[in-house]
């Protein structure tokens, strides 16, 4: 929902071109380290992809993905497998090259231009391309309009093959109905929530229990073996503060890029909405009133906004407690964003209609429009500046430092001969890897390898550099002492317990309602209000599994056993299965016919490059470069 929301077309154009494309970066110099097999990554019906090149394409994804997820860790990328994301794309990429050759499909000079100038990201104030805004726009992204033609000009041919490969998609109104009517189906349940937390206080756990968990689980309470390094970065980052920058440098790039440090006008808000569809009967429209007004009155009685969303809001950002974080102006829609400048800090407004439903709003913080003095940025500047002088030089950096460490010198010695100081890590396992940095398995295995005092002969390679680094330190494996981590199994001992108590009441429970024992009204059960097959619940969170039995059962049946959630254990009960509206449907017919025709295309497309794949000769010459 929130993703729809922000509506700003420029802002959304910018992600996707370098979300999508795989851009090759400017600052891979890769000097002497090109020129034998040992560089290439995988052969491709014989051509070769270079580490080089998947280099660059991971930094690429790996730097996009960062910008519109600040918060995005290194764990996180490798818990996504990204490297063996991005070179899937690159190995799909060049397949499908191979197959629009042999069809003879090809992209010409002029509809590339056509393309670039007809992209909003690069209109002026007169709604035309702008030359000027347009080498603005690459060069926040660190490229050439060289490089950036190049990659537009290859995604431009792979919508062509896209467009070739899923002409068969037509797809039928009947089917499209049948998928309509089961992604826009709806259930409401009756349940009772057994919190395991409620149950913590019937637990009690002995010294001999503490004793039993901790040698049954020695393998859980190892300290891993752990290295501390000294290092020396070569990238345009570690590097920046390196070079010589002028005053003048400084002055022309704040004339040229002045609107790249304007601070605009900001909120950081939340939100609660209850859906409902602009065209939806009246007594919808009224309910969905009723619903938020009843949500207001609460805020009114001092219950707290996250809370409250977290427990009603039907938007994806519930889980956070409706938060939005910051937005600016022209990327909300109109009457959302109205509201949300109109609030101070702290202030909730009156229920707001917009196409999606009605909102509460909390503006959090407010940041004032603001256009800096030089002096206030020009360290940013610096900065950047240095950034890409660095990015040409560092082949140059990683040759005179292979030249002095090969010849016997130390780490230091290499370091003080280019200016530089070593950075010098904390001790780091080899599952987690230093926080300063972020190493790929192959080169955190390299480290762990070295011996003491020893300096690695070639460079690590880096997302956007090489790193040269010297073992200074090692630590052996050992167990940990029960006392060390005692707390730890008192709080998991007391966690499974808790939750066990809670799945035998909630059983016992459901057993004597099937038994006729006791009625289900004496439970003081909780309505949910509609979710879908996503899962979803209100008041239960996240819970796919529990909502697919649910639109499995008749209405008025009791989910069969108890269901686990992350807070404890829930009995359940059909209240009801919304159909959805065969109005609807009518109203929004050709939307649907389009968006499953696109289903369908997306899938032609999967399955032709799965073929593709299945009849390559695909050799893997470096499959380490993959390991995180």
């Amino acid at each position: 929902m929130l993703d729809i929301m922000r509506r700003n077309a420029q802002s959304w154009i910018v992600k996707v071109l370098f979300a999508v494309i795989v851009i090759v970066f400017v600052f891979w110099g890769v000097g002497s380290f090109t020129d034998d097999q040992r560089e290439t990554l995988a052969v491709v019906n014989g051509e070769p992809i270079s580490i080089q090149e998947f280099a660059r394409a991971y930094e690429s994804t790996a730097h996009s993905m960062r910008e519109q997820n600040p918060g995005l860790s290194r764990e996180d990328m490798r818990s996504m497998q990204l490297r063996e994301q991005v070179f899937n794309q690159m190995l799909n990429s060049k397949l499908l090259v191979q197959k629009a050759n042999e069809l003879g499909l090809s992209v010409t000079r002029e509809q590339l231009q056509q393309e670039i100038t007809s992209l909003p990201a690069f209109f002026g104030q007169d709604n035309r391309f702008d030359p000027q805004r347009y080498e603005q726009v690459l060069r926040s992204h660190r490229l050439t309009p060289s490089q950036f033609e190049r990659d537009f000009r290859h995604n431009l041919l792979m919508e062509k093959m896209e467009n070739y490969v899923s002409l068969p998609a037509k797809p039928n109104e009947q089917e499209v109905r049948e998928f309509f009517n089961y992604v826009q189906a709806r259930a409401k349940i009756d349940y009772k929530l057994f919190d395991a937390d409620e149950f913590q206080d019937k637990v009690s756990i002995t010294q001999e229990q503490i004793q039993e968990y901790y040698q049954e689980n020695q393998d859980r309470f190892m300290e891993p073996e752990k290295i501390r390094i000294a290092y020396l970065e070569l990238s345009p980052d570690a590097l920046a503060l390196a070079q010589s920058v002028s005053r003048e440098e400084i002055e022309a790039y704040f004339q040229s890029y002045s609107d790249e440090f304007e601070q605009l006008e900001e909120v950081k808000a939340r939100h609660i909405l209850i859906e409902v569809e602009e065209d939806a009967p009246e007594m919808e429209q009224e309910q969905a009133r009723e619903r938020i007004d009843q949500i207001l009155a609460e805020l009114e009685m001092g219950r707290d906004f996250a809370e409250l969303a977290r427990e009603h809001s039907q938007c994806p950002s519930a889980a956070e407690g409706g938060d939005l974080g910051r937005f600016g102006r022209g990327q909300m829609v109109e009457a959302f964003e109205e509201a949300a400048f109109d609030l101070t800090p702290g202030e909730v407004s009156s229920p707001v209609q917009t196409r999606f439903g009605w909102h509460l709003i909390k503006v959090e913080e407010y940041v004032e429009a603001a256009s800096p003095e030089l002096e206030e940025v020009q360290d940013e500047i610096r900065r950047k500046i240095g950034r890409e002088k660095a990015a040409d030089q560092i082949g140059d950096y990683a040759d005179d430092v292979l030249e002095i460490v090969v010849a016997g010198g130390s780490l230091q010695e290499a370091a003080d001969s280019l200016g530089l100081k070593p950075g010098e890590t904390d001790y780091f396992s080899r599952e987690q890897g230093p926080e300063e940095l972020d190493l790929p398995g192959e080169a955190l295995d390299r480290l762990f390898n070295l011996m003491e005092g020893e300096v690695t002969e070639s460079p690590v390679m880096l997302d956007n550099g090489y790193l040269y680094a010297e073992k200074t330190g090692v630590r052996q494996a050992r167990s940990l002492d029960m006392e060390e981590v005692e707390e730890e199994i008192v709080r998991e001992l007391t966690r499974k317990k808790s939750r066990k108590l809670a799945e035998k009441a909630a059983q016992d429970k459901l057993d004597r309602i099937l038994d006729g024992e006791i009625d289900a009204d004496e439970l003081e059960l909780s309505s949910s209000e509609p979710f879908d097959r996503q899962g979803f619940i209100p008041g239960l969170g996240m819970n796919p599994r529990l909502a697919e039995q649910v639109f499995v059962q008749d209405e008025g049946s009791w989910l069969p056993g108890v269901q686990s959630t992350d807070a404890g254990y829930v009995l359940a009960r059909v209240n009801e299965h919304v159909e959805p509206d065969t109005e609807q449907f009518e109203q929004e017919k050709d939307r649907w016919m389009q968006s499953y025709a696109q289903m369908q295309r997306q899938q032609l497309f999967n399955s032709y490059i799965t073929m593709l794949r299945s009849r390559a000769d695909i050799n893997m010459v470096r499959p380490e470069v993959l390991q995180e």
